[in-house]
């Protein structure tokens, strides 16, 4: 049997994943632990659920501080747009969310007319904990389902 969400519970969610995704999209790393809590567990896989590798790098980081080190450098020369779909929501405890976002990206090079453009698409499997009143996401699979890369 499902147990009913909160009172503003989703609309939480919806809001902290907007926010996350805006400040990924720019660069905005400092202010991610309005989303994530320190303990983040973050691993993306491909649809075999093979830990996606990327130039040397297995995507799978067990602490905020980490994936943000990471991605902070990385996509630092890069610009991404994240577009999330509406979640599926399951209140697992009181104090536990599972939540699914279909996501949307794209991302490139910052020049207009020369270098790489992606486009990827699947979905977010999230744990939300709720730390001291508010929600926070504490563990995200990302399943990777769709990724086209190309060179201008």
């Amino acid at each position: 049997m499902a147990l009913n969400l909160p009172a503003g519970a989703a609309d939480t969610i919806l809001r902290k994943k907007a926010i996350y995704c805006r400040l990924a999209d720019k660069g905005e790393w400092r202010l991610v632990d309005k989303v994530f809590l320190p303990d983040l567990d973050f691993m993306a896989v491909d649809e075999q659920g093979t830990v996606v590798h990327i130039n040397d790098t297995d995507y799978h980081w067990t602490s905020l501080a980490d994936w943000v080190a990471y991605f902070s450098k990385t996509f630092a020369p890069l610009q991404t747009m994240h577009v999330v779909g509406y979640p599926e929501l399951e209140l697992v405890a009181p104090d536990e969310i599972k939540a699914i976002f279909g996501v949307t990206y794209l991302v490139g090079t910052k020049e207009a007319d020369k270098g790489v453009h992606g486009t990827g698409g699947g979905h977010y499997y999230e744990t939300w904990k709720l730390k001291d009143g508010d929600w926070f996401i504490q563990k995200i699979k990302f399943v990777r389902i769709y990724w086209k890369e190309m060179t201008l």
